[in-house]
């Protein structure tokens, strides 16, 4: 996914209409729109007491244990936003493909793409909410630069995506020259190989860095622990962090990355076979319980997958300590976002209900928050205007004793979902002033634009009345079977 409001699935029609899939969609606004909410909990709640409780073995009512399994699990799948990304971006470069796109500059385009959502990611998170400017509104820290280094030594969302970006890129470019875009069968075969690999080599480099003889030891902690990794900041360590570190490493989020490849090139076929739904959503189930079987060994015996010992991300699969995840939480995740996606794609669009669904007015919600995914993201310090506000009115004159600049200072739920709802506001108001300007200065505008020019693709401009219909939304024909696997 190259950032822009286009999945460039399709030239413009004649008529002016883009062709799109409607899952993609909505599940990529869905994806922003729960990473923002989840980010704004996380940085006001203050979840102690429920630790407490828990300590002093007072536990919960079941209802509320179901709460916390349903938000902690879906609350930590980290990787969804890449999945997505990584399946709008093969399909594209494989309907292109087909086409007899010219290859060498599709593959161009991906990587400027991807060296742009990298470079655009160390800044954001360099400079944004956790890194200098973030902190020095808060803590009112102008002299020190540790938060921008800090921020700086761990890949997440931003740069994970441009890294795949570009790798898969490369992939599909070997794979898809001299007409091999046509042989889906070994494709999808070889990017299930890669897959193979990747959760499999992931846990031996893991074990590999943790036992490296140059690191200053951390009491209770090892590689690739974000407190590990964060008192010994060195070039050596950054490296690392690239291939296996906190929060979202090459290693194991570009499985993530390949497994959208497959789905992408299944999606890209002209005559896609219903069934390969289920075999697809079965392999999600199979992740799901060889998931739970790895945590049960780690229980059970002294099997384990990952050098944290004993700390939670190793064996509970709904942890959402900032780290990568061990191979057995990676699957269960994994594994629930490909059967979310098979079951979407199955009502959806083999059901040729496509613009059914994209007109109806929750749908046309989350695809506001879709088509400005990159930006939205980008643009969480300022999070702390709202927050600033609620301050002088409520914490400055007296009224609360909350003080919404700072993290964890919220225990009520009820003052929790009325400040969520203001900042959503606030959010609301960035994507309205957006679409009234057409989109200009988006850093989706920016991508398109600098592509434009570096690669001599000519994109389809980004057209800000998508939200109005102007698109033909793809319904996908089962009949007849999907070539090469039937």
């Amino acid at each position: 996914m190259t950032f822009d409001i286009r999945q460039k699935t399709e030239e413009p029609q004649q008529t002016g209409t883009l062709k799109r899939i409607v899952t993609l969609d909505i599940l990529r606004g869905i994806a922003i729109f729960g990473m923002i909410l989840v980010h704004i909990s996380y940085k006001l709640y203050d979840s102690s007491y429920l630790f407490e409780r828990i300590a002093n073995g007072e536990g919960f009512p079941f209802y509320v244990w179901i709460l916390i399994v349903i938000l902690g699990y879906f609350g930590t799948w980290h990787g969804f936003f890449l999945f997505i990304s990584a399946i709008v971006n093969t399909y594209s470069f494989s309907k292109k493909a087909r086409k007899q796109k010219d290859l060498g500059k599709l593959l161009l385009k991906n990587t400027i793409a991807g060296t742009l959502v990298i470079v655009i990611g160390y800044l954001v998170e360099g400079l944004g909410y956790f890194g200098y400017f973030g902190t020095a509104l808060r803590e009112g820290q102008w002299n020190t630069f540790r938060a921008f280094s800090g921020e700086n030594f761990w890949i997440q969302t931003l740069q994970i995506i441009g890294f795949a970006l570009i790798i898969n890129g490369v992939v599909q470019y070997l794979l898809f020259r001299k007409g091999g875009v046509e042989k889906d069968r070994r494709n999808i075969i070889i990017y299930a190989v890669l897959t193979i690999f990747v959760l499999t080599i992931t846990p031996l480099i893991n074990f590999g860095i943790a036992n490296l003889g140059f690191w200053q030891e951390v009491p209770g902690r090892n590689w690739p622990d974000i407190f590990f990794v964060d008192k010994n900041r060195t070039a050596a360590a950054w490296f690392l962090t690239l291939l296996a570190g906190p929060k979202a490493p090459i290693f194991p989020y570009l499985a993530s990355a390949f497994l959208g490849g497959i789905i992408g090139i299944f999606l890209s076929n002209p005559k896609p076979k219903m069934r390969w739904l289920t075999w697809f959503s079965l392999g999600g189930i199979g992740f799901i319980i060889l998931g739970g079987i790895l945590i049960v060994l780690s229980f059970t015996t002294n099997f384990r997958v990952d050098p944290r010992i004993p700390f939670a991300e190793t064996t509970l699969p709904f942890s959402i300590i900032e780290e990568p995840p061990a191979i057995p939480t990676y699957m269960i995740r994994l594994g629930g976002q490909i059967c979310l996606i098979m079951l979407l794609l199955r009502v959806i669009e083999f059901r040729g209900k496509g613009e059914k669904m994209a007109n109806r007015p929750v749908m046309k919600y989350f695809r506001r928050w879709s088509y400005l995914s990159l930006t939205l993201y980008s643009l969480q310090i300022l999070e702390i205007l709202p927050r600033a506000f609620l301050k002088a009115c409520f914490y400055d004159t007296g009224i609360t004793e909350i003080d919404f600049m700072h993290h964890y200072t919220v225990s009520n739920i009820g003052y929790l979902i009325l400040i969520i709802v203001f900042i959503l506001v606030f959010y609301e108001a960035i994507i309205f002033i957006f679409y009234q300007i057409k989109f200009i200065g988006t850093l989706e505008w920016l991508f398109v634009t600098i592509q434009n020019l570096a690669s001599k693709i000519k994109s389809a401009k980004i057209n800000h009345s998508l939200l109005n219909n102007q698109v033909e939304w793809v319904n996908l024909t089962p009949e007849p079977p999907f070539k090469g696997l039937s």
